[in-house]
Protein backbone atom coordinates (compact mmCIF):
# COMPACT_ATOMS: atom_id res chain seq x y z
CA UNK A 1 0.00 0.00 0.00
CA UNK A 2 1.76 3.57 -1.02
CA UNK A 3 2.09 5.75 1.60
CA UNK A 4 0.03 8.72 1.53
CA UNK A 5 1.86 11.70 0.47
CA UNK A 6 3.06 14.11 2.99
CA UNK A 7 2.71 17.98 3.32
CA UNK A 8 5.57 19.83 3.70
CA UNK A 9 4.60 20.89 7.49
CA UNK A 10 4.38 16.79 8.10
CA UNK A 11 7.52 16.08 6.20
CA UNK A 12 9.94 18.65 8.11
CA UNK A 13 10.06 17.23 11.43
CA UNK A 14 10.89 14.24 10.19
CA UNK A 15 13.49 14.99 8.01
CA UNK A 16 14.96 17.06 11.51
CA UNK A 17 13.97 14.24 13.25
CA UNK A 18 16.44 11.73 11.10
CA UNK A 19 18.99 14.21 10.09
CA UNK A 20 19.26 13.73 13.99
CA UNK A 21 19.58 10.16 13.97
CA UNK A 22 16.21 10.13 15.81
CA UNK A 23 14.42 7.20 13.36
CA UNK A 24 12.20 6.29 16.40
CA UNK A 25 10.88 10.03 16.34
CA UNK A 26 10.83 9.83 12.69
CA UNK A 27 8.62 6.83 12.58
CA UNK A 28 6.40 8.01 15.25
CA UNK A 29 5.84 11.54 13.62
CA UNK A 30 4.98 9.13 10.37
CA UNK A 31 2.71 7.75 11.86
CA UNK A 32 0.73 10.22 13.07
CA UNK A 33 0.78 12.08 9.93
CA UNK A 34 0.04 9.15 7.85
CA UNK A 35 -2.16 7.00 10.03
CA UNK A 36 -0.16 3.78 8.84
CA UNK A 37 1.08 0.97 11.06
CA UNK A 38 4.47 0.44 12.39
CA UNK A 39 5.81 -1.69 10.11
CA UNK A 40 4.50 0.26 6.90
CA UNK A 41 5.46 3.64 8.64
CA UNK A 42 9.60 2.20 9.59
CA UNK A 43 9.76 1.14 6.08
CA UNK A 44 8.97 4.34 4.70
CA UNK A 45 11.25 5.83 7.01
CA UNK A 46 13.99 3.68 6.27
CA UNK A 47 12.98 4.88 2.49
CA UNK A 48 13.10 8.32 3.29
CA UNK A 49 16.30 8.47 5.06
CA UNK A 50 18.19 6.96 2.07
CA UNK A 51 16.79 9.57 -0.27
CA UNK A 52 17.14 12.73 2.12
CA UNK A 53 21.09 11.10 2.90
CA UNK A 54 21.53 10.25 -1.40
CA UNK A 55 20.56 13.87 -2.16
CA UNK A 56 22.22 15.58 1.50
CA UNK A 57 25.13 13.26 2.94
CA UNK A 58 26.93 15.78 4.42
CA UNK A 59 23.43 16.94 6.17
CA UNK A 60 23.87 13.88 8.19
CA UNK A 61 26.54 12.23 10.63
CA UNK A 62 28.42 9.20 9.10
CA UNK A 63 27.89 5.87 10.51
CA UNK A 64 30.10 4.23 13.14
CA UNK A 65 32.56 1.82 11.02
CA UNK A 66 32.20 -1.46 13.00
CA UNK A 67 31.32 -1.56 16.95
CA UNK A 68 33.10 -4.83 17.73
CA UNK A 69 29.62 -6.67 17.90
CA UNK A 70 29.62 -9.96 18.78
CA UNK A 71 32.69 -11.10 16.64
CA UNK A 72 34.84 -9.37 19.21
CA UNK A 73 33.17 -11.41 22.24
CA UNK A 74 33.63 -14.44 20.12
CA UNK A 75 37.15 -14.06 19.48
CA UNK A 76 37.94 -12.89 23.16
CA UNK A 77 35.82 -15.81 23.98
CA UNK A 78 37.93 -18.70 21.96
CA UNK A 79 41.16 -16.70 23.03
CA UNK A 80 40.44 -17.17 26.53
CA UNK A 81 39.33 -20.75 26.36
CA UNK A 82 42.10 -21.69 24.85
CA UNK A 83 44.57 -20.27 26.97
CA UNK A 84 42.76 -21.82 29.80
CA UNK A 85 43.18 -25.35 27.76
CA UNK A 86 46.49 -24.83 27.60
CA UNK A 87 47.14 -24.19 31.14
CA UNK A 88 45.36 -27.09 32.02
CA UNK A 89 46.72 -29.69 29.60
CA UNK A 90 50.41 -28.36 31.13
CA UNK A 91 49.44 -29.07 34.42
CA UNK A 92 48.00 -32.96 33.75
Amino acid sequence: MPSPSLTDSQMNPIADALRAGNKIEAIKLHREATGLGLKESKDEIEAIEAGLRAKFPDQFPAKPAGKGGCLGLIVFGLATGLAGLGWWITQA
